[in-house]
């Protein structure tokens, strides 16, 4: 296994966070440099971001703050695999195409698919191609149930959201070859076999 950057999508409730903070520590336990990180960072970058969530700005300047936060932590994260480490991210740049391009269509009423090509195409100079993405897919229905279990819901976080992000998501993956896409209606432990027998295949 040499070093890489593997990134894990999806929808709120999906499994991702718990799958990759078992995939790092088995890693760790195999000896290998891993990095855990993930977006919003732990920066005044990502304190903007997360600000965000909770008052009304506009679409577009949200959009920005996320690519402000990502375009740091791109250069910490090359910095990282510069090192050797293999590097993990929960939530990466596609997570901001998927929301984001959800959050303006309903906003101003164009099609999802002109925002995805707008997003991609202006977060391009400033992102890494991860070397794998998980997508972790999962019914919208059944992730806001996950959701609810774990208290108070952010604003991203409604049926008809998750809908148009998970379609979001889906065209994405098909787009591009580095993407998994995982069952994650399964339970945990199939859903962490089936990630970690992937990354010893391709890395």
């Amino acid at each position: 296994m040499v070093s890489g950057f593997i990134t894990f999508e999806g929808i709120d409730g999906c499994g991702k966070t718990t799958v990759a903070n078992l995939i790092a520590e088995r890693l760790k336990q195999e000896g290998i440099g891993i990095i855990l990180t993930k977006e919003p960072t732990d920066t005044w970058l990502g304190d903007a971001v997360r600000r965000s969530y909770a008052e009304d700005i506009h679409p577009y300047t949200e959009a920005f703050l996320f690519l402000a936060d990502r375009a740091t932590h791109t250069d910490w994260i090359n910095e990282k695999l510069n090192n050797g480490n293999i590097v993990i991210s929960d939530r990466y740049s596609d997570s901001t195409v998927a929301y984001q391009a959800a959050l303006f269509h309903q906003n101003f009423g164009n099609p999802m698919p002109e925002y995805v090509k707008w997003l991609q195409d202006v977060s391009g100079p400033i992102i890494r191609t991860p070397n794998i993405t998980f997508l972790f897919d999962i019914d919208p229905e059944v992730s806001l149930e996950r959701v609810g279990n774990r208290g108070e819901k952010e604003k991203f976080e409604t049926l008809d959201n998750l809908k148009l992000v998970r379609e979001n998501y889906l065209a994405i993956a098909d787009e591009y070859s580095h993407f998994r896409i995982i069952d994650a209606t399964r339970t945990i432990e199939e859903v962490t076999e089936e990630v970690w027998q992937i990354i010893n295949q391709e890395l």
